[in-house]
């Protein structure tokens, strides 16, 4: 199993409140374990089945490169929803459409720095 850990700094909560916004998940008090100053010491939920954490770090995070989380999906209805979600306060770098491996294809990277990629399958 891998599972993906978002490092921040200091404004884990914040993305885990817009990711769980994006994709309808209800945050409880089990998902976020505080730390000092009101910082996330360890956060976590399931997107599609598979586990997201979310920390808060005491060295500085330069930001997010040389990766994209990837949600494919086969209901082009909810693609579009969470891409539409997904796009406030993001730079999108190909907009949702047709491409040559799917019907309909986005990528953006959004209002934290990660690069997200949405596939039709």
């Amino acid at each position: 199993m891998l599972s993906t850990n978002l490092e921040f700094n200091g404004n884990a909560r914040e993305a885990m409140e817009f990711y769980a916004k994006v994709f309808g998940h209800e945050l409880q008090d089990a998902d976020i374990w505080p730390g000092p100053d009101g910082q996330v010491a360890h956060g976590q939920f399931k997107i599609y089945g598979n586990d997201l954490m979310f920390t808060d770090v005491a060295h500085d995070v330069a930001g997010f490169s040389g990766f994209a989380l990837s949600i494919n999906l086969t209901d082009e209805a909810e693609l579009r929803d969470r891409f539409e979600k997904m796009s406030d306060g993001a730079q999108v770098l190909i907009p949702i459409g047709k491409v040559e491996w799917s019907e309909c294809y986005g990528l953006l990277r959004d209002r934290f720095g990660v690069a997200w990629q949405f596939n039709l399958d």
